[in-house]
């Protein structure tokens, strides 16, 4: 088995730990989830793909080409198909920029661009028409969902960030087989004392980062606190949640008499505003580690770069219903367009 260093750097690195390795979850509420897909397509003129639905209930409106993954399928070859069927464009994802959830709902939101295939004008069950919007044309369309131009925004301004650091990696979806929804917390603490970095390990029955079991009635962040709370034993500091490292699935069973394994585990990175000296006592079972040198940097990359470094996490699902009030943007979209306005002065 390799060595929880070793572990570490995996997830860091965005890939999936060997499947030799077992699963321990440590925190078990009931989960039962719903996945979905969504891609923000930009042609060379920066216009959106935007298709028109035709299903019942949300005839009509605009949205971006989305879908749910069918069962047995990867996320990734979801979101190809979504596109294919909703606009007639054959496309390759190039990255996982956003996760959406809330409750048992879970949305993953890719960038893209077209290899192929011709706009549909013809209707038919999946949509009426697809089209090419300015960004400022989206906003005057009958949208299904309120946080649309919130969300071309954000892959918009991650693209951009992108493009200034040639040499980060997209995120993708790595190829690992759970049947549960699991999530896997990377939880740093710094200490003053030495200026160094530790992490939370669970101790038995071998030494792993802990893991939770997702809860259907309530969001990713408030069961990591829940966790938390327990785990640390004096008063739980308040912590930031800074987005995640990588997101395993495999939808495809090996052979028929595989069982189901059409779950996920999502690592998250995870900081406490509070240093070591102030945590206090901890749970038997568990402990801080210090990492290596090198591991602490790999690691200090992702702390001090979240944005370009991390698949950025909204705990709150979108809205189905636009509403009349203005919607706030988030705070990285706003910063991000003003480096976009930086960028355009040089």
């Amino acid at each position: 088995m390799d060595s929880l260093d070793t572990q570490i750097e995996t997830i860091l690195n965005g890939q999936p730990l060997s499947q030799d390795i077992p699963v321990v979850c440590d925190y078990n509420p009931y989960d039962q989830f719903s996945r979905s897909v969504t891609a923000v397509i930009f042609n060379d003129d920066m216009d959106v793909l935007m298709v028109q639905e035709s299903k019942s209930g949300s005839r009509g409106k605009w949205s971006l080409p989305a879908g749910k993954v069918d069962p047995n399928e990867q996320i990734i070859d979801a979101i190809r198909r979504e596109v294919l069927e909703e606009s007639g464009l054959e496309i390759e994802a190039t990255d996982l920029v956003v996760i959406d959830t809330f409750g048992y709902n879970f949305r993953f939101t890719f960038s893209g661009r077209v290899i192929g295939g011709q706009l549909k004008t013809v209707a038919n069950k999946h949509s009426i028409e697809a089209k090419w919007c300015s960004q400022s044309a989206i906003k005057s369309l009958n949208l299904r969902y309120e946080d649309t131009t919130d969300l071309v925004n954000v892959v918009r301004n991650h693209n951009i960030s992108l493009a200034m650091d040639p040499w980060r990696r997209p995120h993708f979806t790595v190829i690992g087989a759970h049947n549960r929804m699991l999530l896997r917390v990377v939880f740093t603490v710094r200490r003053k004392q030495n200026n160094r970095q530790y992490v939370l390990i669970s101790r038995l029955p071998f030494p792993h980062l802990p893991v939770c079991a997702m809860h259907e009635k309530h969001n990713l962040k408030s069961i990591l606190t829940a966790f938390l709370k327990e785990k640390l034993i004096k008063k739980y500091p308040v912590d930031s949640l800074l987005g995640a490292l990588s997101v395993e699935h495999n939808g495809v069973p090996r052979s028929p008499q595989d069982s189901p394994h059409d779950g996920l585990c999502i690592t998250v990175l995870a900081k406490s505003r509070v240093p070591y000296e102030g945590m206090g006592r901890i749970c038997g079972n568990y402990e801080w580690m210090q990492m290596s040198p090198s591991l602490e940097a790999l690691l200090t990359r992702c702390l001090d770069n979240p944005n370009t470094e991390l698949i950025q996490w909204r705990p709150k699902f979108w809205c189905k219903r636009p509403s009349k009030r203005r919607t706030n943007r988030s705070s990285h979209s706003k910063n991000m367009d003003k480096l976009s306005a930086q960028i355009a002065a040089l």
